[in-house]
């Protein structure tokens, strides 16, 4: 992984220089404060972020949360010798959540005058809520809170600490839990907890049964009636409104792991749900961290419609390596409250349970192939599987763990009967999102191609199995002969290093770049369109091509398209040996911005759009479809249609890793004056096939009262060109 760091960190500068986007920037929103509410109340919230002129509303991406603009009022009464204070460095608005509205994590958006913002993460519950008071910095001054209620509270700066006293009765098993780098925060909480005499009873910061390591977690059992104190703050000492968090003191239950983590779609499951203060849960001799676990059973009724298959229903964190992953989430309800979800994965392939000891070799367990084994990785735990081949059959073997969100860090070993190492697995390295949504990650994907008759064996264990591992450590282990060939799509917005959204202007073009994750062997084109759009949008479909991972939808605005926002979809549809595959994107997103590292980002729960005033230009690529021959040359004629106040030259240029293999658009300008010229562009080194690309036009634009040069980059409307194969030369 630190391999693969350093890599991305010296590719960022190359791929910046020439994928930079820039344009009239939509909103950027930070914070807002509270980050949640329970089902049923009404809230009001400061948001932060730049940008944020001429505030609307927010929009959410369950229908059942809406939110009204306050709009500032200065103090009525203020002697006529006092100046009136600054307005507030936030915008205030109204949250109203509905009762119906589950448990879960949704997103939130801000809209302004500019368009609309990133998403950021709004948690519902159903618990009772609060907000910090201010100053809690001392023990004597803790904020008193509830047992089975959630606390909002923010970390300021100068060293801010905060502190919560609750209440609680001998023989309860109290959790503490801060949620906070989980929902978008710049939080990294350390956390204690204390009796009401001082003692220091249990400390948290990089909790290892987290699937996310920053934010603390506190399980202890209450020694004697009476209250007990909670010291929170960020390990370095940093603060800032986006140094936000949540705060669940209580009872409620909570799931560790779930097992099996996968079943198949349209099947009634027996799910084993593991955790803690489970509503009816039976004790087990199983730990986490020290801490007993309780197990209960769920049935669960899968989805049955083969569109539902391949959806992501999950109201919870996922991070760039999961979004590959079809399921949908699992929590219990007690009396005290809803649990934390975890994520049930869709896997078609018939199911076998790990079955200990196959610990080593002699001990392995037979599988028969296609098969999905769920296991679980043990401290000191090896596991051991076994199958027989035939000379040249190929197999792939691909290990799930991390992406469940398990802590797992699997090593893979493939190993003849004679226990020698044929080969080993590595990490998932392929990187399709890049800088802004870096996809690779710690499970491993293997193709075996078996170099004799014989029994092979599957080695699987956790890197660091002689400090860590347990039952937690959850996997499942696919292996198959036959590959159903896949792909599911993420719609990302253009910027590779800033937290950015969809905003096209009236008159202009806006990029939705769509990464790819192609999945057992899948290499045919990929028909990518955009569904759903606001009315006075279109976005003519594209082309990806066989060994392309990137495509680029362009969507443009009617120069009388309605100022709206809305959301819409990306559907991909694919053929292969006769199958017809659709399937709809997922949104990614950037969480904070980044400069030459991979930049923390998370799986969006919508795709959404904003129309906004007009553009500064418009470039234009014609034809918008050529077909040609392997080795020729074609001419693109590029015309361009400035707005009234921009003078300015554009420059033309390519995309990089956006454009169709080995393909080169030239470097040249329409200059002041100009508004048409023409690209000529080789074929020589491109692959045969249909492949979809555009130009970018890069210009100064005088933005403002001042008429303040801004460097914006738009993009033409894309260009399908089909490379056919050079004609068979004649016998002599």
């Amino acid at each position: 992984m630190m391999k693969s760091s350093v890599l991305l960190s010296l590719c960022a500068l190359l791929l910046v220089s020439f994928s930079a986007h820039a344009e009239l920037a939509p909103p950027r929103l930070f914070s807002v404060y509270p980050a949640g509410a329970s089902a049923g109340s009404e809230v009001s919230v400061e948001v932060t972020g730049q940008i944020t002129e001429e505030p609307s509303t927010l929009v959410f991406s369950h229908p059942g949360i809406s939110a009204t603009f306050v709009p500032y009022e200065p103090p009525k009464d203020l002697p006529k010798d006092k100046k009136p204070p600054d307005p507030p460095k936030y915008h205030s608005f109204k949250i109203k959540v509905a009762k119906d509205v589950p448990p879960g994590d949704y997103d939130v958006r801000f809209v302004g005058k500019f368009g609309i913002s990133n998403p950021r993460m709004f948690v519902v519950s159903d618990n009772p809520e609060s907000a910090e008071t201010e100053p809690n910095n001392e023990k004597d001054k803790a904020n008193k809170i509830a047992l089975n209620s959630v606390v909002n509270a923010r970390v300021g700066g100068g060293e801010d600490v905060d502190w919560f006293v609750f209440p609680a009765k001998a023989g309860q098993r109290v959790i503490i839990e801060c949620r906070a780098w989980r929902i978008d925060s710049r939080l990294d909480g350390f956390m204690w907890l204390y009796d009401s005499a001082g003692k220091q009873l249990a400390m948290s910061q990089d909790e290892d049964i987290r699937d996310e390591k920053r934010d603390p977690f506190i399980d202890f059992d209450v020694p004697a009636d009476g209250d007990y104190f909670i010291k929170l703050t960020d390990f370095t000492y940093n603060g800032s409104p986006e140094y936000f968090y949540r705060l669940t003191v209580g009872t409620q239950p909570y799931i560790d792991y779930i097992f099996p983590p996968g079943a198949a779609p349209g099947s009634t499951a027996n799910i084993a749900v593991f955790g803690r203060n489970l509503p009816g849960g039976e004790g087990t001799d199983l730990k986490v961290n020290g801490r007993p676990l309780q197990k209960i059973m769920k049935q669960l009724q899968l989805p049955s419609e083969p569109e539902q298959f391949t959806e992501l229903r999950f109201n919870g964190l996922v991070r760039p390596w999961g979004a590959i992953l079809d399921g949908m989430e699992v929590r219990v309800k007690s009396d005290a409250g809803t649990s934390n979800a975890r994520l049930l994965r869709y896997t078609s392939l018939p199911p076998v349970l790990e079955a200990e000891p196959n610990n080593e070799i002699a001990k392995a367990q037979k599988i028969t192939v296609p098969c999905v084994v769920s296991g679980q990785l043990l401290r000191e735990d090896s596991d051991f599987f076994s199958f027989t081949a035939k000379k040249d059959e190929k197999f792939v073997i691909n290990m799930i763990s991390n992406r469940l969100g398990a802590p797992a860090d699997p090593e893979l070993e493939m190993l003849k009967a004679d226990g020698s190492v044929v080969n080993d697995a590595k990490d998932i390295g392929e990187n399709i999102g890049q800088l802004r949504f870096t996809s690779n990650g710690r499970d491993c994907y293997h193709n075996f191609t078996a170099p004799a008759d014989g029994e092979y064996t599957i080695r699987l264990e956790h890197l660091f199995r002689q400090a860590q591992g347990g039952p937690h450590y959850v996997y499942q282990l696919e292996v198959r002969k036959e590959l159903e060939p896949d792909f599911r799509l993420v719609c990302s917005p253009p910027d590779e290093i800033k937290v950015d959204s969809h905003v096209v202007c009236q008159g202009g073009r806006e990029r939705l770049d769509i990464l790819v994750f192609r999945m057992f062997g899948h290499n045919e084109p990929i028909t990518v369109e955009a569904k759903n759009l606001p009315p006075g949008v279109t976005a003519d479909p594209i082309v990806i091509g066989k060994d392309v991972k990137w495509g680029t939808l362009v969507v443009t605005a009617a120069p009388d398209a309605a100022p709206v926002h809305a959301e819409f979809q990306v559907i991909g549809t694919s053929e292969i040996n006769g199958r017809k595959l659709v399937r709809k994107a997922r949104g990614g997103t950037m969480v904070w911005d980044t400069v030459n590292t991979p930049a923390l980002a998370r799986v969006a729960r919508s795709t959404m759009l904003a129309i906004r005033e007009t553009a500064p230009f418009l470039l234009t690529a014609s034809p918008a479809e050529i077909t040609v021959t392997k080795g020729q040359s074609f001419d693109l004629t590029m015309s361009l249609k400035r707005s009234p106040d921009m003078p300015n030259a554009v420059q033309l240029n390519g995309a990089g890793y956006q454009l169709p293999p080995n393909m080169s658009i030239p470097v040249k300008s329409i200059d002041p004056g100009q508004t048409e010229t023409k690209l000529t562009i080789n074929t020589d080194k491109m692959p045969e096939g249909t492949f979809s690309f555009l130009v970018n036009g890069d210009g100064q634009v005088p933005v403002g009262k001042d008429k303040k040069n801004k460097r914006c980059v738009y993009p033409s409307n894309t260009v399908k060109v089909t490379v056919q194969p050079k004609p068979a030369e004649p016998k002599k």
